[in-house]
């Protein structure tokens, strides 16, 4: 399993979340940060290995308008069983494992 960072151009968040969403990715967190000069999202989500290629090119096609800053794309291997370990009172989303 990996967890993946990206961020993101953040007026290309809805189509970035609907082509996500069709590669089978269904809970993506999104922190949304603004000045005067950008409007750049962190999104995070977890994905299957397999499927990590393909989240990039879709990333890199749809949220990015050009900027160096708005499609930085990390990848991080998680055990998806620490997320049980987990309280549940003490998250919010599996995301945040």
């Amino acid at each position: 399993m990996k967890k993946i960072i990206a961020y993101v151009n953040t007026l290309r968040v809805h189509w970035l979340v609907e082509e996500l969403e069709k590669i089978g990715i269904a809970e993506i967190m999104v922190t949304e940060y603004f000045s005067p000069r950008s409007q750049i999202s962190r999104f995070e989500f977890r994905c299957d290995g397999e499927a990590v290629e393909q989240a990039r090119e879709i990333v890199h096609r749809i949220g990015t308008s050009g900027f160096p800053a708005d499609h930085f794309f990390e990848v991080y291997d998680i055990d998806p069983n620490a997320i049980d370990r987990m309280p549940l009172g003490d998250r919010i989303s599996p995301l945040e494992g």
